[in-house]
């Protein structure tokens, strides 16, 4: 079975009409919902129209404002303020407990929304910072919490990837240098507690600009796949308000109606 998973439901008007129209009429049967974002009360009502639309947590400590802000990772607006390369050596204990709380809070939101009364099937993150090895221990707590079976883990064959797409541009992303980091911790975190299983992933070397063949030839794949796709309307977001720039040009980029397209030219597995 393929699990095609869209991250960032919940973040602009077009990231979530663009997931909604990719299960309805395409081959998205998941999607990660960031429950601290803007536009998170229309993905919620979109997702309860939507039963079969596996729910899970984009747990979240690099965009937009907190649920519980706390001066350890927000700005004095309350807004995420810490990078990737800072929250790799938090590794205080108030600061972590910090973190256990926030994204605490961020499951409670989804989970106590009205009408919404199916388990939760995933968490990931927002930027991967659950897999960050001192960060990722609070996500199978919470997990065991709250039910919830699957936590993703990069298990990304770079060679089967490559015979997949058949394309170098991973050199000239950073693909490469994501892919190699991730799976490090991933190799950490398993050892912790796997909770992923046997699932082959797809996209941290091409992570954004997983095109319609690739879902194709995945769909008929003999192991399972988890394929992570962020598809979107850009021209929807065009006036959104974005809290940094790199963020909005990612959501607003054509390779966004790229994904949306792959992900329609397939169906459901």
């Amino acid at each position: 079975m393929l699990i095609v998973n869209a991250d960032d439901l919940g973040m602009t008007p077009g990231a979530n009409r663009a997931i909604f129209d990719g299960h309805d009429k395409g081959g998205i049967t998941h999607a990660s919902i960031m429950a601290n974002c803007d536009y998170f009360d229309e993905a919620m009502q979109g997702a309860l129209k939507r039963p079969e639309l596996g729910v899970g947590m984009h747990l979240n400590l690099t965009y937009g404002k907190a649920l519980l802000p706390n001066a350890l990772y927000c700005d004095e607006n309350g807004c995420f303020n810490l990078g990737y390369k800072t929250l790799l050596t938090q590794k205080d204990p108030d600061f972590l407990a910090a973190v256990e709380k926030e994204w605490e809070a961020q499951i409670q939101r989804v989970l106590s929304f009205s009408g919404f009364t199916r388990p939760l099937t995933h968490i990931d993150s927002h930027r991967h910072v659950h897999l960050i090895p001192h960060l990722y221990p609070i996500a199978v707590k919470l997990a065991e919490r709250y039910g919830i079976d699957r936590i993703r883990l990069i298990k990304e064959n770079p060679l089967q990837s490559f015979r997949l797409s058949k394309r170098f541009n991973f050199i000239l992303n950073g693909g490469i240098i994501k892919y190699l980091l991730l799976r490090t911790f991933s190799m950490i975190d398993s050892r912790y507690e796997d909770r992923y299983g046997e699932r082959a992933f797809y996209s941290i070397l091409y992570t954004g600009v997983v095109g319609k063949e690739i879902l194709q030839k995945l769909q008929t794949m003999s192991i399972p796949f988890e394929a992570m796709v962020h598809p979107s309307y850009p021209e929807l977001d065009a006036e959104v308000h974005f809290y940094d720039d790199g963020e909005k040009d990612y959501r607003i980029s054509s390779d966004r109606r790229v994904e949306l397209d792959a992900v329609l030219s397939i169906g459901r597995s």
